[in-house]
């Protein structure tokens, strides 16, 4: 009887643990993936940026590339300014991302636009390419995503990120994190409504710039379409004031 009760007893048991384990499991991924993404979140931050790119849009039809010359602003808050200052077309064009909202400066006709919410998913009005203005932006991930830990090897981590408010711009997004950089080396973009899979994010070329490890090439592959748009990183500087007229609506056209 001792016998049949103690294999019972651990029968019970057993089917505790199964049923507790893939919960208690995926609670402490889901903690770990977070406590991952805040590090790569502070990793990326700095109290100021100015950062000099060149950025190459390969259309899918395979005519020729066009090319930009920008100038990217950053504070600690995250509050992002982007100009651009070649080819003529669109030099002085602005674009101003601050919290859940962009706004587009056009030389040519003088105006300002405010682009919020889901249409920040949207290409850039006058330079098109791969990059929409949330891509642009430096919101913090852990602002619009929840995460989950799918695995982890030697040398990265891969985490799932599935969107918590209607500003995020994605449904769900797949970050590779490189475990010594503590940054993205690879990002996939999901929307529900094009299919899934819309956009895969490359980041390669990790230098010291500064003090600081950024990649110095940022490719995005539109898998819907084919075309691609690669970002080159020249110049960066860090922790050096900037005018907070760069960062107001009001005023960062001027």
């Amino acid at each position: 009887m001792e016998k049949k009760i103690s294999l019972g007893t651990r029968t019970l048991v057993a089917a505790l643990c199964a049923l507790i384990t893939p919960l208690g499991t995926g609670a402490l991924a889901a903690d770990e993936a977070l406590d991952i993404m805040r590090r790569v979140d502070e990793n990326g931050k700095s109290a100021s940026s100015r950062i000099v790119y060149a950025m190459h849009i390969r259309p899918a039809d395979g005519s020729p590339a066009r090319s930009f010359a920008l100038i990217s602003h950053e504070n600690s808050d995250g509050d992002s300014l982007i100009e651009f200052t070649e080819p003529r077309t669109v030099r002085g064009m602005k674009i101003l991302s601050k919290d859940a909202s962009s706004w587009v400066y056009f030389p040519s006709t003088g105006r300002t636009r405010k682009i919020a919410g889901s249409s920040r998913s949207g290409s850039v009005q006058g330079v098109g390419g791969d990059f929409s203005y949330d891509d642009l932006g430096g919101d913090p991930w852990e602002d619009s995503y929840t995460f989950a830990l799918l695995s982890s090897d030697q040398t990265s981590w891969t985490i799932r990120g599935v969107k918590k408010t209607d500003d995020a711009a994605y449904d769900e997004v797949e970050l590779t994190v490189d475990k010594k950089l503590l940054l993205p080396t690879r990002v996939e973009f999901f929307k529900d409504k094009e299919g899934g899979h819309v956009k895969t994010l490359e980041l390669s070329g990790f230098a010291d710039y500064s003090g600081r490890a950024r990649a110095s090439k940022m490719t995005m592959k539109n898998v819907k379409k084919g075309s691609s748009t690669e970002v080159r990183l020249l110049s960066a500087a860090f922790d050096q004031p900037l005018d907070a007229a760069l960062f107001d609506p009001v005023r960062f056209s001027r």
